[in-house]
């Protein structure tokens, strides 16, 4: 266990907006910042970081935490991991504690996992570069304009012609064959006896996670033989719908310039890294999915769609873009030539022309129009009324009411119809401004007392005098005795933690949304004054709830010498000599 003091400096000394900066794009907003959220799909930013309790939390999708939980989250680690990563950035020496029998077998299945598919590149990147069992591959890749000095950085590989190479040479290494089973890399001879490798007579690429750990394979025959290409299965440390080709190597790039270039294939993406475009991921045998856009979201901001040109492209690219849309991600479509693909466009013209294309690429929905426009007969009505349907449904994707009702009359002009005849198309979307503040207007007398407590804790003593925290609901109240403890230790209350507990807890999102910006109560002369009045509003609250209707229809019913009778009695005396008090 990573001892408190540690990690309270790590917090100290990691700048949560520094933190969240090198993953998204913050902008100054009074005493906060604010950005699009990468948890969620939007263009209007509801993301929040309050920089001097250093807290972020999300108005649209109401996840929340501290630069810790943030890292958490982006790079999908556990809190430990975490709290490394930010030690070493900001400097802080962490030394490791022994480990429980359950970590230390889950560590070392991972570890041993990462390390098996590190051996079998090697292994493979070792016939490529000096074996001659690797000679068609460097023949094959020469033939391409791919000389040597690419193999290592973009860590190639060839696997030869025999059979059991791979299982050999990791069972020479003292390696377990079931283990590298589980992974996929070997299958089990159907005689029960033995094993075989996956990858033969193919050229390797390394596919890698986020930080450059090898994780899988894609192989490729030299020939025309089929399947053309296949790739490693799943196993518990690639799971394909989370993992784009080359986000290692892209994720640089794609902070710098806040964008993404979506490529299908592996020699695409190596064409187009050839050429100096680095922010460049593959799918790669699979369709774009959530999964990977959550990828994107850590480093790029937009998207640029770069399939084939043909066909089978085009409707790539439309699903593709469906996806996008629908996440509320800005997407671009680059145009190739009919029948090509970027590794053939870059193997006849030069990068400056490529670059080009990018310059040239079109919004989505403007290529998507102008493809409908192109598929169907428009010069008839039943033509239009295809590209008008189809284009609608693709619309309703768009949060922005400017965006859609621009693109309406774009529809409109293109198919030489009256926008009236079209409707309107409609979005139930929310501003993050719209949200904070709807948020904030369900936060009830309960919530601005609690943030009151946090605002000013020197008001804890009185708070537990006045019986407050029992006039709180029960998530509220715990809250406010957990700030009225650390006041009575000279301590700061746990922000993040009231933050972490919202992103899970539906009543506290509202607390949430006022602790994240609570200047309207900035301006409180006399915190003190404010939780008697908060205290009244709350108690008030209360006797509206109790059934003193009720309370005298039972009396009604009972004998005035009844014990009951005379107990309900100075129940509802009690009620309006308080009611009385309060008003």
């Amino acid at each position: 266990m990573i001892p408190e003091e540690k990690i309270a400096e790590v917090r100290e000394r990691a700048g949560i907006v520094e933190v969240i900066s090198d993953y998204m794009s913050l902008k100054k907003s009074g005493a906060n910042f604010q950005g699009l959220c990468p948890f969620h799909g939007e263009k209007t930013p509801s993301f929040n970081v309050n920089p001097a309790r250093g807290i972020f939390h999300c108005f649209g999708c109401g996840v929340g935490g501290n630069a810790v939980t943030f890292v958490m989250k982006m790079e999908g680690l556990s809190f430990p991991e975490a709290v490394k990563l930010l030690a070493k950035r900001v400097g802080v020496e962490i030394e490791d504690r022994p480990l429980s029998v359950t970590e230390l077998r889950r560590k070392d299945e991972k570890e041993q996992q990462l390390g098996i598919v590190a051996l079998a590149a090697g292994y493979y990147a070792n016939i490529l570069a000096h074996e001659p069992a690797g000679e068609d591959g460097r023949r094959y890749l020469a033939g391409r304009g791919i000389d040597s000095s690419l193999f290592t950085a973009y860590r190639l590989g060839y696997a030869a012609e025999s059979w059991d190479g791979l299982a050999s040479f990791l069972k020479q290494r003292g390696v377990a064959l079931e283990q590298v089973e589980k992974l996929g890399l070997i299958k089990r001879k159907s005689s029960g006896s033995g094993y075989f490798d996956l990858f033969r007579n193919r050229l390797i690429f390394t596919i890698a996670n986020v930080y450059g750990q090898p994780i899988g394979f894609g192989g490729r025959v030299l020939d025309n033989s089929l399947p053309k290409y296949i790739n490693s299965p799943e196993s518990p440390i690639y799971v394909k719908s989370e993992v784009l080709f080359g986000a290692d190597l892209a994720k640089q790039a794609m902070r710098e310039l806040r964008a993404a270039v979506i490529v299908e294939g592996y020699f695409d993406h190596l064409a187009i890294y050839r050429a100096g475009i680095k922010n460049v991921v593959a799918t790669c045998g699979t369709a774009l999915t959530r999964g990977h856009l959550q990828v994107i979201r850590r480093y790029a901001d937009k998207v640029y769609l770069l399939f084939d040109g043909d066909s089978a492209g085009g409707k790539a690219t439309v699903r593709a873009m469906e996806l996008i849309l629908a996440e509320q991600m800005p997407c671009f479509v680059i145009e190739l030539p009919p029948n090509e693909d970027p590794d053939s466009f870059l193997a006849k013209h030069s990068a400056a022309q490529f670059t080009e294309l990018l310059d040239r690429s079109r919004p989505a929905l403007d290529y998507y129009l102008r493809q409908l426009v192109a598929e169907e007969d428009t010069g008839n009505v039943a033509g239009k009324k295809a590209v008008a349907d189809r284009f609608r449904v693709m619309l309703q994707k768009v949060a922005d009411p400017v965006e859609r009702d621009l693109y309406s009359r774009e529809l409109a002009r293109v198919l030489a119809v009256d926008i009236r005849t079209l409707g309107r198309v409609g979005q139930a979307a929310e501003t993050g401004t719209a949200t904070a503040a709807a948020l904030r207007g369900t936060a009830g007398v309960a919530e601005s007392l609690v943030a009151l407590l946090f605002r000013y804790p020197e008001i804890a003593g009185e708070f537990g005098k006045a019986g407050a925290a029992e006039l709180l609901p029960a998530e509220l109240r715990s809250v406010a005795v957990s700030i009225m403890a650390a006041a009575a230790a000279g301590e700061k209350p746990d922000c993040a933690g009231i933050i972490d507990a919202a992103a899970e807890s539906g009543p506290l999102r509202p607390l949430a949304a006022l602790l994240v910006d609570d200047s309207h109560l900035a301006d409180i002369d006399d915190p003190g004054r404010a939780l008697h009045d908060f205290c009244r509003s709350l108690e008030r609250e209360a006797l509206k709830t109790t059934d003193a209707k009720g309370l005298r229809n039972e009396m009604l019913r009972l004998d005035s010498d009844s014990p009951r009778y005379w107990e309900i009695l100075e129940a509802l005396n009690g009620l309006r000599n308080r009611k009385s008090q309060l008003s």
